[in-house]
C-alpha cells in the first residue's frame, strides 16, 4: 500500500481516528455503567419481523458518568497499545496511521468494543524492525493492564456466590452473573495480594475488569498466528518455524476445548489465520535481523503466553 496522501490522507485517517475513539468511549461508558448496574440508555428488548434487538429509549449523563471507572482506563489500555505500534513503526520510518478503535454494541459485546488497529502505510524494512512493531503493542497492554487488576482487585469484594476453582471472578452484566477464569500470571498475584477467594468469588471492580480484559487482549494479539502481533514477532525471531507454531497452536486450542469449547472456535479461527498473510513476510530481506535485547524481549513476550492463558476464560 502507498504512502497517504500527505494532504488528504493523514486529514481524514485523523478524523476517522477521532470520531471512533469518541463512539468507543460512548459504548465502553454504556458497558461500564451496565456493569455496575445502571443502564443510562433505558434499553427495551422488542422484537421486529422476528429480529430481537436492544431498543434505547433514552440518555442519563448522570448514569454514563457511572461507566468511568472501566471505561477510560480501559479505552487508554487499547489506544496505547495501538499506538504503542505506530510510535514503533514511525522509529523505523514505516509510514502509519493513527490508532482506530471499533466500537460494538455494549449489550452484546459486555465491554462495547472489538479492539483496535492501526494501518501501515509502507513496507516495514527488516525483521528487526518487525519484532520492534509487534512487540510494542502488547509490551504497552501489558504494563497497563496490571496495574489497573491489581489496584483494581485491592477495591473488589466478596460476592454472595460460591468461588469455582479456575473461575475466582464474577462480574454482574444486564443482571447475569458471568465468572472470569484465571490465569497462571493472575494466581500469582491472588497468591500475594490481601484477597482471597478461597470460599467467595470475588465481585470484580470495573477497574479491575478493564486490567483483566486487558490481558486476555494482549493474550489473544500474542498468538503466533498470521499478522497478529505474535505472529509478527515470531517470524522476527525465527522465520523459519513460524508454519509450525501455527499448527502447534491449532492443537492446543483442539485440546483446551475439552476444558472450554469456546477454544473449538478459536482453533478454528487460528487455522484460518495462521494461512493468512496480509504482508508478504517471506520477501523481507533476513538482515539487520533481532538481536542482543530485542530477542530477549521477543522470548519472554511469546513464553508469557502461558502465563496469560486463562484455561476456562468465562462460564455463566
Amino acid at each position: 500500500m502507498g504512502a497517504p496522501d500527505p494532504v488528504k490522507g493523514p486529514g481524514r485517517e485523523a478524523v476517522l481516528s477521532g470520531g471512533l475513539l469518541v463512539l468507543t468511549l460512548l459504548s465502553t461508558l454504556v458497558a461500564g455503567a451496565l456493569l455496575v448496574g445502571v443502564d443510562p440508555l433505558g434499553l427495551e428488548f422488542r422484537t421486529i419481523l422476528g429480529i430481537p434487538f436492544w431498543w434505547p429509549t433514552g440518555l442519563s449523563l448522570g448514569g454514563l458518568a457511572e461507566g468511568i471507572p472501566f471505561a477510560i482506563p480501559f479505552v487508554f489500555i487499547l489506544f496505547a497499545h495501538e499506538w504503542g505500534h505506530r510510535w514503533a513503526a514511525a522509529r523505523h520510518g514505516v509510514v502509519a496511521g493513527p490508532p482506530l478503535l471499533i466500537p460494538f454494541p455494549p449489550h452484546i459485546s459486555v465491554v462495547g468494543t472489538l479492539g483496535g488497529l492501526v494501518r501501515l502505510h509502507s513496507p516495514i524494512p527488516n525483521r528487526r524492525a518487525l519484532l520492534d512493531v509487534g512487540a510494542s503493542g502488547p509490551l504497552v497492554s501489558l504494563v497497563l493492564s496490571l496495574p489497573c487488576l491489581v489496584l483494581g482487585l485491592l477495591l473488589s469484594e466478596a460476592a454472595e456466590v460460591p468461588a469455582r476453582d479456575g473461575l475466582p471472578f464474577i462480574i454482574v452484566f444486564q443482571d447475569i452473573v458471568i465468572r472470569l477464569g484465571e490465569p497462571l500470571l493472575i494466581q500469582g498475584l491472588l497468591a500475594v495480594l490481601p484477597v482471597s477467594t478461597s470460599e467467595s468469588a470475588l465481585h470484580l471492580h470495573p477497574l479491575a475488569f478493564a486490567g483483566w480484559v486487558g490481558l486476555i487482549l494482549t493474550f489473544l494479539n500474542l498468538l503466533p498466528l498470521g499478522q497478529l502481533d505474535g505472529g509478527q514477532i515470531l517470524y522476527a525471531l525465527h522465520p523459519g518455524r513460524q508454519r509450525w507454531w501455527s499448527r502447534a497452536t491449532v492443537s492446543v486450542f483442539l485440546v483446551l476445548g475439552f476444558m472450554w469449547p469456546g477454544w473449538w472456535a478459536w482453533a478454528v479461527i487460528s487455522f484460518v489465520l495462521g494461512r493468512n498473510r496480509d504482508i508478504p513476510l517471506e520477501a523481507m530481506p533476513p538482515k539487520p535481523a533481532p538481536t542482543g535485547w530485542r530477542r530477549v524481549v521477543g522470548w519472554v513476550l511469546m513464553t508469557g503466553l502461558i502465563l496469560l492463558l486463562p484455561p476456562v476464560p468465562v462460564s455463566f
